[in-house]
């Protein structure tokens, strides 16, 4: 808690560090709980809820993190299970059943929080968050020990204590470390995006063509080169902030038209490249022309136009070098020809 609160201090926008304290304050304070309110059921069915509820802070923290507050009304509910689950076998049965019926509470919610934390696809989930899922996931194994040894003794021995104490000695650093690494792991992606996406327009910059393209570079794959016509003439007349409206919209028209692992580039100045996976000439042809004219199209600018030249990668070819170098014959071509048109 009280590494989560001095991070807070150094950062007071980031708030989902607020619940993370919260919830390790929580824990502490039921771990004192437990040996101090004896053998009173109610008082142990509260402490098994607030078990609940400083996981749940785990998942609103996360939430908070990701800037997109959610509404989830399974939380409630979620977090009183543990303590209806040891309360009533307390009234209605005895003391071993009530200990099982609590923890297969706390099963139940580490379970859904953790699966949350989890879940989506490898590349979007951060590695922190991750790990902070399968910690809580970590504790059902655990947990589902100490249901062996409740069934197996009709007296509650030092094992059902130890084994979760165990656990929390061995995951809820995972869990901590998980949590802390987040934000470290954004900074991280914000920074990788700094240096391989262009500023202005979003598009990928030089090293993000170099990082990215090995990945897309085969016989189907089609190089567009594209080159705002008379560009100076619009800085000239316009001026710069016009100029620069004007690249925005090409790379926003641009790239909402790609799809899958094609690639958009800003090789610098007003030009750009395209790189189209898994398309025949034609195709990219008729994308280049397609894409020419909504350029044209596009409201709130100063007239302007583009040419553009298209080629394919060729046989043997393990790079974008020689595809970008025809591609930018096919446009010098195109401009010769009069501009606003496409060439291969």
């Amino acid at each position: 808690m009280t590494v989560y609160l001095t991070l807070w201090r150094n950062r007071t926008g980031q708030s989902f560090l607020l619940d993370w304290a919260a919830s390790s304050g929580i824990y502490a304070a039921i771990m004192i709980g437990f040996g101090v309110v004896g053998d009173h059921p109610v008082a142990i069915a509260v402490l098994h809820a607030l078990l609940g509820a400083s996981s749940l802070l785990v998942l609103t923290g996360v939430d908070r993190f990701d800037g997109l507050p959610k509404r989830r009304p399974w939380a409630i509910p979620l977090i009183l299970l543990p303590g209806l689950g040891y309360l009533g076998p307390a009234l209605l049965l005895d003391r071993t059943a009530a200990q099982m019926g609590g923890i297969l509470g706390l099963a139940v919610v580490m379970l859904a929080i953790g699966s949350v934390l989890v879940s989506g696809r490898r590349g979007d989930v951060m590695g922190g968050r991750r790990i902070a899922g399968l910690a809580l996931l970590g504790y059902i194994p655990a947990y589902l020990l100490t249901l062996v040894i409740l069934t197996n003794h009709s007296e509650i021995p030092y094992a059902v204590a130890l084994v979760p104490l165990l656990a929390d000695q061995i995951l809820l650093p995972i869990l901590n470390l998980g949590l802390i690494s987040m934000p470290g792991e954004r900074a991280q992606a914000v920074l990788r995006r700094l240096a391989l996406h262009d500023t202005l327009t979003g598009a990928l910059n030089r090293a993000g063509l170099t990082a990215d393209s090995p990945a897309i570079v085969a016989l189907d794959t089609a190089v567009i080169a594209i080159d705002v016509d008379h560009f100076k003439s619009i800085n000239d007349r316009y001026g710069h902030a016009a100029g620069d409206a004007v690249l925005v919209a090409l790379a926003t028209c641009t790239m909402r038209r790609l799809s899958g692992r094609d690639l958009f580039v800003r090789l610098g100045g007003d030009e750009f490249i395209v790189v189209l996976a898994d398309t025949a000439r034609e195709t990219a042809l008729a994308f280049a022309d397609d894409l020419r004219r909504a350029f044209r199209a596009l409201p709130d600018l100063p007239t302007w136009t583009a040419s553009m030249g298209v080629s394919m990668v060729a046989a043997g070819e393990t790079s974008l070098i020689r595809a970008i170098a025809r591609a930018d014959e096919a446009l010098y071509e195109a401009k010769a020809s009069g501009r606003d048109r496409a060439a291969a």
